[in-house]
């Protein structure tokens, strides 16, 4: 944006830096969807099972707030590639396809996994809101 002067306005960038990290979580989000399928289909005990179903129910709630906030700058929802959760979810298949089926080591394993996702999304969304 420019204003009357022919100069960029202070604050375009940092608005389009938001809408970036705003597609970049929103792509992370629904990529989570289908990791969190994953992770609960390879837990072992039912209390992990119902934490990854429990995940999965406020990811969904996630991916709306975000469209809302899509609607509010009046954008429309995408998503635009996050290196940064992909890995997390390629590192979460390894765990499941290097750990034993059916053993606790491959419960705990998991549990570190979303674990670190969580970080990335409290990361994220703490930016968000302060941006």
């Amino acid at each position: 944006m420019q204003n009357g002067n022919g100069k960029k306005q202070q604050g375009s960038l940092l608005e389009e830096f938001f809408t970036d990290q705003l597609k970049d979580i929103y792509y992370a989000e629904q990529q989570l969807l289908k990791g969190l399928d994953k992770m609960q289909n390879a837990a072992t005990t039912e209390e992990l099972e119902d934490a990854f179903s429990e995940h999965r129910k406020q990811t969904e709630r996630h991916v709306k707030r975000l469209e809302r906030v899509f609607k509010i700058i009046g954008k429309n929802p995408e998503g635009k590639k996050c290196e940064a959760m992909d890995g997390l979810l390629r590192e979460a298949e390894s765990i499941i396809s290097e750990t034993k089926e059916g053993t606790m080591t491959r419960d705990a394993a998991l549990i570190i996994a979303a674990q670190k996702v969580e970080h990335y999304e409290i990361a994220s969304y703490g930016g968000l809101v302060q941006l």
